[in-house]
């Protein structure tokens, strides 16, 4: 997991961007000898995305009784990959855990029973309640009992210090999101932030399986994943990924383990998303035997849990799909696993609970919105709605290829350019319509993969609209989506000439598609 980190650009000991992206090793001249040889701009990237903040822990509550002097002597970088390493300073978290003992295993805070102590620091109760009110629901958005990120967590954090930090560093990062990044809030947020990852540091030296640990590197991921762009969300997961295969924990681990790990799913399937690469753990390792078995009868819980591993299955097989032809042999076991997972889809939308029936569906409303309205019982439901819709969607722009045709015809055919839009109306109109921070939490990248394969000017409109209001409401940074949906639509326009000196951009939906279908690792720059 990352210590505390800033970006090295005060220094100019930095990668190219070009590099940066390519994850590959910079010498860091002007221009680099990679950037020579490809015969490309060189260009330093201008878009910090982590926070260069040092700070002093406030005297006060949770804090002041966590830290008992400055850690002094160099830090260690262990979480980002050597090939990025380069780019970063590590930075000495001004706190020491006075209640780390020598069995680098934290006892419990002086005077906390067995059952745990009541928080009595005004603030650090605050951050703790909003932690309940607003992190924990989204956390538990597929798990109806015990929802253990609501209940279970606040539990363990009055006898862990390490989980305490955690919930309160989350939550103190939200607030200070929602409310403008205020300076005082900001480095409240991060004080925090520095506290926690520099115990979790700590305790991830014990080997042994606590699914506290791993509940609370996933909290710590959060922090970082909410302003970074999705490009760097695997980054941040990849110390949690460590984690859990060194323990083994999988999709039927149970207790705090297993939940802990379909969030962990969940983050790493939306943080590949968008570039259609493989996430980081294959979808049949999640549970052993890589097959989900159904229930007898189906559940809320479980519906939402198959749709989470028939997304994954969805995106590992469009990640996985070359982009260059295929021959014969590998083409038709290709085709058949595509007719496998439409099937499998079609079998579980038909399976949905009662609970998941829509409550109201109306019609469009004006250029407001320009959807059809289908409101769900609670963000939970439009969610695993949402998440549905886009592995139809996804699953539509593999459409297998005959021999004679390409990617490209096959997407700008009418039916499968028309099945595509469907989908993406849907996703679109499902944030829209149910308006849940739950599920906006969870939509952003759902959001731009539909957006992208947008043709209507109002309907993109109202994406657009949808993503900077869930900024404004949960926090997630959705100005990169918002600015990747630009570079698509301007890209799918085809010009025709009118006239001796002027041109009319048609939008051709085959085009959007094919590029969605390429994703940000194959598409050429």
């Amino acid at each position: 997991m990352p210590l505390c980190y800033k970006r090295n650009a005060d220094i100019g000991c930095q990668a190219c961007e070009q590099c940066r992206k390519s994850h590959v090793k910079c010498d860091q001249s002007r221009p680099c000898a990679l950037c020579k040889r490809r015969g490309i701009e060189c260009s330093l990237c201008q878009d910090v995305t982590f926070t260069a903040l040092e700070f002093k822990a406030p005297a006060a509550g949770l804090l002041k009784d966590f830290v008992s002097k400055t850690v002094e002597g160099p830090a260690t970088f262990v979480d980002e990959t050597e090939e990025v390493a380069d780019l970063y300073q590590v930075t000495n978290a001004s706190v020491e855990a006075s209640s780390v003992t020598s069995d680098q295993h934290p006892s419990p805070r002086p005077g906390l029973s067995s059952h745990g102590t009541p928080v009595t620091d005004a603030t650090d109760a605050f951050f703790l309640w909003r932690y309940i009110d607003f992190i924990g629901p989204r956390f538990d958005m597929f798990d109806d009992a015990p929802r253990y990120f609501s209940t279970v967590v606040p539990q363990l954090a009055l006898n862990d210090t390490l989980v305490l930090l955690a919930c309160v560093a989350v939550a103190a990062r939200q607030y200070s999101l929602v409310n403008d990044q205020q300076q005082h809030s900001h480095e409240q947020a991060l004080t925090y932030y520095n506290a926690a990852i520099h115990l979790l540091s700590k305790r991830l030296q014990d080997s042994g399986p606590d699914p506290s640990v791993f509940a609370s590197c996933l909290l710590i991921a959060h922090c970082e994943m909410v302003e970074s762009k999705a490009t760097a969300w695997d980054l941040h997961l990849k110390g949690t990924g460590d984690l859990l295969k060194m323990h083994g924990w999988h999709g039927m681990s149970g207790g705090l383990a297993q939940a802990s790990f379909w969030i962990y799913c969940r983050m790493i399937i939306l943080a590949s998303l968008c570039a259609g690469k493989p996430a980081a753990l294959e979808p049949r390792e999640w549970i052993p035997g890589g097959v989900f078995p159904d229930p007898a009868t189906w559940t809320l819980k479980s519906w939402q849990k198959k749709v989470v591993f028939l997304l994954g299955m969805v995106h590992d097989f469009w990640s996985r799909t070359p982009p260059d032809d295929m021959d014969r042999h590998a083409k038709q076991p290709h085709d058949a696993r595509w007719k496998e997972l439409e099937a499998e889809l079609v079998s579980l939308q038909s399976q949905a609970p009662a609970v998941c029936s829509p409550i109201s569906i109306l019609p469009p409303d004006g250029e407001d919105n320009p959807f059809q309205s289908v409101r769900y019982l609670n963000g939970p439901v439009s969610a695993a709605w949402q998440m549905l819709h886009t592995a139809f969607l996804i699953l539509t722009i593999c459409t297998p290829c005959s021999q004679a045709s390409s990617r490209l015809s096959v997407l700008s055919r009418p039916d499968v350019t028309g099945r595509a839009q469907m989908y993406a109306r849907q996703i679109v109109a499902n944030s829209l319509a149910n308006r849940c921070t739950i599920a906006w939490a969870n939509a952003v990248q759902l959001l731009t993969i539909a957006g992208q394969c947008l043709v209507v000017d109002a309907e993109r409109n109202a994406c657009v609209r949808v993503l900077r209001e869930i900024q404004q409401q949960t926090g997630w940074n959705t100005r990169a989506s918002i600015d990747r949906l630009g570079v698509a639509w301007e890209n799918s326009l085809s010009y025709e000439s009118r006239g001796r000196h002027s041109a009319v951009g048609q939008v051709d939906a085959g085009k959007l598609l094919y590029y969605v279908w390429l994703g940000d690792e194959r598409s050429p720059s």
